[in-house]
């Protein structure tokens, strides 16, 4: 993303620091994940894994990794554009899927296939965005609501136990505007926009971690939220915890 190495793409993630270009998304993901692991996880599938970020935070358990055939190394499982995982990947306490589900064709397929490998009883961590830019991975096809995606998990089979909103409100829009900003350029309108295109760049380079860090003192309350909390209608993304029940 955005050209990162395999390093500093896990440091954003595992380890977000203010003035990072995701920093404001990425530091309450982080949060919102640490707050859903599930305390019974001796068995754990990264489905549709990535690099794995978030690896250590499961530590210690029995981990496996499963992501497309194209371009994956090192994983234990792989799966094409279908999602369909092989037979012998089940009994797992724990599915993480992180930002995944927004670049599958058919979510209830994926879904469908949380529930297969999941053991009864077992629990599905799963985040996906809310409002957020097309960013192909290698595509992008879905957004959701809150309550839309638990009505999807639930409708293959899941019960979701609790439902997060994130990065909301002042707080989403401030990393939805700084990334339209890193786009704004007015070099087509002579001297006084090249000026103004210079400022923002300026702006940017000096402001950014200010700007993050008053962010997390302005907007506690707008981190990670309940989804029945009222007055948290934008938000960047969505993370849930659901648990596999006993029916079809």
């Amino acid at each position: 993303m955005e050209g990162l190495s395999a390093g500093d793409y896990v440091r954003q993630r595992i380890s977000p620091t203010p003035g990072d270009i995701f920093y404001l998304h990425l530091s309450d993901l982080l949060i919102a994940i640490k707050s859903l692991i599930p305390a019974d996880r001796s068995r754990v599938l990264d489905y549709g894994c990535g690099g794995s970020p978030y690896r250590t935070l499961f530590d210690p358990c029995t981990y496996h990794r499963a992501d497309l055939v194209e371009g994956s190394s090192n994983i234990d499982f792989q799966y094409g554009a279908d999602a369909l995982l092989p037979r012998e990947a089940e009994n797992y306490d724990c599915v993480l899927s992180t930002q995944v589900l927004e670049h599958v064709q058919s979510p209830p397929t994926y879904l469908k296939e949380c529930y297969r490998v999941l053991r009864p009883g077992g629990s599905l961590l799963l985040t996906t965005h809310g409002a957020f830019e097309d960013h192909a991975c290698p595509h992008d096809y879905w957004r959701w609501t809150a309550f839309g995606l638990q009505q999807l998990v639930e409708a293959c089979g899941m019960k979701v136990r609790k439902l997060k909103k994130l990065t909301t409100g002042p707080r989403g829009i401030l990393f939805l505007g700084e990334r339209e900003m890193h786009r704004l350029r007015f070099d087509g309108a002579g001297a006084y926009g090249r000026c103004l295109s210079y400022g923002i760049r300026i702006v940017q380079r000096l402001g950014t971690r200010r700007m993050h860090s008053a962010s997390d003192k302005s907007f506690p309350s707008n981190r990670v939220v309940d989804a029945n909390e009222s007055g948290h209608d934008i938000y960047v993304a969505i993370a849930l915890l659901a648990n596999r029940e006993d029916g079809p």
